[in-house]
């Protein structure tokens, strides 16, 4: 779980505070959890202002998620609403309620800090800092896999095309790194590779070009992830 935490990204709903530019702070990008065996997570919210800043505590289904994912309403998140003190901090915590009927597989939410505007002054116009968390959960027997759709190398003006559709149909998210070499005659004129986050059921609509003035006669493009053991090999003849 410590391995899949780091390869996430934050997500970041709003970054800014007219006001008081970066009005607070999260110490945590994300979360994971064994939802076998799932315990309570904290962060951190941090004040670096000279004023108190009031936060609320939610949860939101990130939009590449789909509902029977979404993990949000199998949360509890405490204190709800949050002041923070200037130069203070104050810490949230989420415990999970988790259904025992839950399938195997990955489900997400986002812990959602919301800024609220300070008492009294409700007339004034006030940009307000929003800041996502995902906090992902992942039960039982966790499996790969891709599905394919017109999976082809075209030539353009100044190279070649990688297209196609590419399909997560495993029950997890997992990053691939997407590696293509061009052939001439047996022999090795081009080489690129790419890194792409593959979402539960997410969909990939490929488009990757690959700049040079050689023509190639044989593509080998590889979608593998080491530590996941995982790999699919296509050959394409030019």
């Amino acid at each position: 779980m410590k391995k899949y935490a780091k390869a996430l990204l934050a997500i970041s709903l709003a970054v800014c505070s007219a006001s008081s530019f970066a009005a607070f702070s999260v110490t945590r990008t994300s979360m994971g959890v064994n939802l076998e065996q799932p315990v309570t997570k904290e962060t951190t919210l941090i004040n670096s202002g000279n004023k108190p800043v009031r936060v609320k505590v939610d949860f939101a289904k990130p939009a590449w998620a789909k509902d029977k994912y979404y993990l949000g309403d199998q949360l509890v998140a405490y204190p709800r609403i949050v002041v923070i003190p200037p130069k203070g901090k104050i810490q949230v915590k989420v415990a999970p309620r988790i259904k025992k009927d839950l399938q195997d597989g990955e489900y997400v939410a986002l812990l959602v800090f919301k800024e609220l505007p300070p008492r009294g002054k409700t007339e004034q116009v006030t940009v307000l800092m929003n800041v996502g968390v995902p906090y992902y959960g992942r039960k039982g027997k966790l499996e790969t896999g891709l599905d394919f759709d017109a999976l082809r190398v075209e030539k353009a003006d100044k190279g070649y095309n990688l297209l196609g559709t590419v399909k997560n149909s495993g029950n997890f998210s997992y990053p691939l790194n997407i590696n293509i070499t061009f052939y001439k005659n047996k022999k090795l004129i081009k080489e690129q590779s790419f890194k792409q986050g593959f979402y539960r059921e997410y969909v990939l609509e490929l488009k990757k070009s690959t700049v040079m003035d050689k023509d190639a006669d044989y593509v080998q493009v590889v979608f593998a992830n080491k530590q996941l053991n995982f790999s699919e090999k296509f050959d394409f003849q030019l």
